[in-house]
């Protein structure tokens, strides 16, 4: 029970300060531009506190699982005396809503650039991308050495995407090494291709995967390689982030597996902290997994869907496009049709979520 309590005290915590740098985002590029503020909320639902400041008021709100920054002439035409000289929204030019609406996302994914920064400061070891040896358990058999792999190659390329970091290497093998795939090594000083490596594969509930057979040498860590690291990792969790997104709504993974919600969220935080062998460990696990909702945060709200900042990107993109905007009242229709939709896709992932406790 104890374990449960905390699992969702610190998936509470790990929203609520992604929602408040998201909105964050919004909140200071709306300001720069001199956009009107109503409102600051951290959550949805009914108000637990408010403070009213000189420029708008700032909420906390009762359901973690939101948030937003209500912008004058955003959602609604009746103000308040004190905000009617506020300059509302839509009197600003397409291309200043169109980084107000990206300002968001972009303020995740930087956040977890720092996070991820911090935590290779913090790790004791960096794995390279140089073969060390291969595994030989019962859980896992060589099967790339037979293919050609050899200890001391250099994977520069796995499937003719780059590899830069160990990251970069363990995802391409695990993602598409399910089917044969052309690798590229640095071999005593020459460029090697290897076609057709075969690697053991996993069954999953939500796909078929391969498995990562062999070891790799550990890297120096000095200050340039884990700022390379940290970069490089970042920018890695971003591209498998679309990746993924991609191999789901194409079919390749089940929906239903890989698509999960706050309860999902708030059981991989659980099970996190229950494979942690320490406060340290359990701590540097729970900065990875933020990471990774953080990003996964930012690229989806991107996405081109009215309600989320992607709508209101694709409106601006649309309006400079046309050179003039779509009708308020048509935005508002669209925009309220995709958050019914939205709400009923919530409730179902959540229901499939919770049955898929049990």
């Amino acid at each position: 029970m104890l374990n449960s309590i905390i699992s969702v005290l610190v998936t509470i915590l790990i929203f609520g300060i992604l929602i408040g740098i998201h909105e964050l985002g919004h909140y200071i590029a709306a300001r720069a531009f001199g956009v009107g503020i109503v409102e600051f909320s951290i959550g949805m639902g009914p108000k637990l506190f408010t403070k009213q400041c000189k420029n708008n008021d700032f909420s906390v709100r009762a359901l973690p699982v939101g948030g937003y920054v209500n912008m004058v002439g955003e959602y609604s035409d009746e103000l308040e005396e004190r905000h009617k000289n506020k300059r509302p929204l839509d009197t600003f030019k397409a291309w200043q809503r169109l980084i107000i609406g990206v300002a968001g996302p972009l303020m995740n994914i930087l956040f977890a650039f720092i996070i991820m920064t911090v935590y290779v400061i913090c790790t004791p070891i960096i794995g390279s991308t140089t073969v060390a040896g291969v595994y030989e358990t019962d859980e896992i058999k060589n099967v790339s050495f037979t293919y050609g792999l050899q200890e001391g190659d250099e994977i520069i390329k796995v499937g003719g995407r780059r590899i830069n970091i160990y990251y970069d290497l363990s995802y391409e093998i695990t993602s598409h090494g399910n089917e044969p795939v052309d690798i590229v090594v640095i071999r005593d000083g020459e460029t090697v291709t290897l076609e057709d490596v075969r690697f053991p594969t996993s069954d999953e509930k939500s796909g078929v995967f391969g498995v990562m057979d062999f070891k790799v040498y550990v890297k120096q860590k000095t200050f340039s390689s884990v700022i390379h690291e940290a970069i490089f990792q970042s920018a890695s969790i971003v591209y498998t982030t679309v990746d993924s997104l991609i191999d789901t709504f194409s079919g390749r993974y089940d929906i239903a597996e890989s698509v999960g919600g706050p309860v999902a969220i708030g059981s991989a935080v659980g099970d996190t902290l229950a494979t942690s062998t320490d406060f340290l460990d359990a701590l540097a696990n729970i900065a990875v997994l933020t990471v990774f909702i953080s990003v996964s945060l930012g690229i989806c709200n991107l996405l081109p869907i009215p309600v989320l900042d992607g709508g209101m990107i694709l409106f601006c993109i649309i309006e400079m496009i046309r050179r003039k905007p779509l009708k308020k009242e048509v935005q508002n229709t669209i925009t309220n049709i995709f958050a019914i939709l939205l709400i009923a896709l919530m409730v179902l992932v959540c229901v499939k979520d919770v049955i898929g406790l049990f």
